[in-house]
């Protein structure tokens, strides 16, 4: 329920739990190992592609810093701040995102 935020929508946190559990043990460590153990700053401003960077409010896994430090390591990156809260903005706000990729690209 933190990661997902938006306490006002138990549902959108069970979704995000079921989901979790649903998920193979095998998976789901290799998927841990490599999102917390690795580090690729150094690797941003590597990055040529077109780039859209999009940051939640209330967001306890990548704060507003995460996407500030994202926009500024890779060149001609656009940070778009969205209203959703937390960190599944995929499953909480759907047509936010979608209505903020189709504008970036």
């Amino acid at each position: 329920p933190a990661i997902m935020g938006n306490a006002d929508r138990p549902d959108l946190a069970d979704e995000l739990t079921n989901s979790f559990c649903r998920t193979d043990p095998d998976i789901a460590r290799e998927f841990a190992r490599a999102t917390f153990t690795s580090d690729n700053r150094s690797d941003l401003p590597k990055v040529t592609a077109r780039t859209l960077v999009l940051q939640c409010s209330d967001d306890i896994i990548a704060g507003d810093h995460v996407g500030e430090y994202v926009r500024a390591h890779i060149a001609g990156s656009k940070l778009i701040h969205l209203d959703a809260v937390g960190h599944c903005p995929n499953l909480s706000a759907p047509q936010e995102v979608v209505a903020a990729i189709r504008a970036f690209v």
